[in-house]
């Protein structure tokens, strides 16, 4: 984190290589953990909203939140290191006002994915190294919206949940002795929710209506390459270039069993494209023991201009980032770093319906995002 995720898969500096290149495993002796949580606060500005109908724009509509993770390596011998991962790979809120004046095409989106991976990881000669995990992971999911523009303001929301499984692939080559290449695959996970849409006061005040529901959606495949070099003794510099598959995201179509016609298929457009990150960093040693980081990165967005929705009003983003490493003795050291994330201005255009039932929504969106995380680390 703080080189902007640069190095992710050819540091291999603690357990949670597990996550990002599992063949990084090999470079750690003994028995390691590592305990992470970072914050992430997110205010947005909304502004130049034109609507057919009158409502606020608070633009606070991410809740600042906490994700964790935490991994532990073990070396079996001196080429086998095993290892367990628990995380969350994937993950959405956004929470409008309940008078928000695009809440015809969204108010709450919630979709939270955490993951269990054990994984394995092999020295096949002193320059090369694989390493595979196999991934469970739950994910739960929430969406909701106002269903229509009349007086008893109807609501629908839509929950459920699946567990699924997956893998991830990584290698590890050594090219010299102060460089490193690392490349780390992550397999696309396919989901089947299960769950209930209910709706509220349609079509009169006080209504409510429940159906069993279902989806099917999948996390995209992930792939990433990074090279890490040794300038001298106290600096290293470090680069990556990621690819995330979003494209498997084409729409969201949830099916509702015994609704009538106008709930029985409810159908949200994506149309997300796959898309690139790319980071670059460097960390450089004190001679007071203290590691000190930084990186410049871009991070761009796989929502097209033509779908973007307020449920993930995203751009591409520019991102930087400082971190440093203290260690407190031989067995314990501590991470923090401050990540700085700003997005290009999302224009959002929508329309749903016609005539004097048909409602609009255009904006702009201007976003940014402080995260601050911390990490412990242990050897024994």
């Amino acid at each position: 984190m703080g080189m902007t995720q640069a190095g992710r898969a050819s540091t291999a500096a603690d357990p949670t290589t597990l996550f990002s290149n599992p063949a990084g495993l090999t470079q750690l002796s003994g028995t390691q953990m590592s305990g992470n949580a970072t914050f992430i606060y997110a205010p947005a500005d909304i502004e130049n909203v034109k609507a057919s109908h009158a409502g606020t724009n608070n633009g606070d509509m991410i809740p600042p939140t906490w994700v964790g993770s935490g991994f532990i390596s073990h070396q079996m011998n001196d080429n086998l290191t095993v290892g367990v991962g628990n995380y969350a790979p994937f993950g959405l809120s956004t929470n409008y006002e309940s008078s928000f004046q695009g809440r015809f095409f969204g108010d709450k989106s919630k979709v939270k994915v955490i993951a269990i991976q054990p994984t394995i990881a092999y020295k096949i000669n002193d320059n090369f190294s694989v390493g595979l995990g196999l991934s469970a992971s739950k994910i739960e999911g929430l969406l909701s919206a106002a269903v229509a523009p009349i007086p008893s303001n109807p609501s629908l929301e839509v929950m459920g949940d699946d567990i699924s499984f997956g893998y991830n692939l990584g290698l590890l080559w050594k090219l010299d002795e102060q460089t490193r290449v690392g490349f780390n695959y992550r397999s696309e996970t396919e989901y089947s929710l299960e769950g209930t849409t209910k709706v509220f006061n349609f079509p009169v005040n006080g209504a409510y209506l429940n159906y069993d529901a279902s989806l099917d959606i999948s996390t995209p495949a992930t792939i990433e390459v990074s090279i890490s070099h040794q300038l001298n003794s106290d600096t290293n510099i470090h680069a990556s270039i990621g690819l995330t598959q979003w494209s498997v995201l084409e729409n969201l179509i949830i099916k509702n069993q015994n609704a009538p016609s106008n709930f029985a298929t409810i159908t949200e457009e994506l149309h997300w494209e796959d898309s690139w990150a790319y980071s670059v960093g460097a960390d450089w040693k004190s001679g007071h023991g203290v590691t000190y980081r930084a990186g410049l990165g871009v991070d761009n967005t796989p929502v097209t201009d033509e779908h973007r929705s307020v449920r993930v009003p995203s751009e591409d983003r520019t991102v930087l980032s400082l971190g440093l490493s203290y260690p407190f003795n031989d067995k314990m050291s501590i991470d923090a770093a401050y990540m700085f994330l700003k997005e290009k201005t999302a224009h959002i255009d929508r329309v749903k319906g016609a005539g004097n039932s048909g409602v609009t929504y255009s904006a702009d969106y201007k976003g940014v995002a402080h995260l601050i995380g911390a990490q412990l680390n242990m050897k024994f």
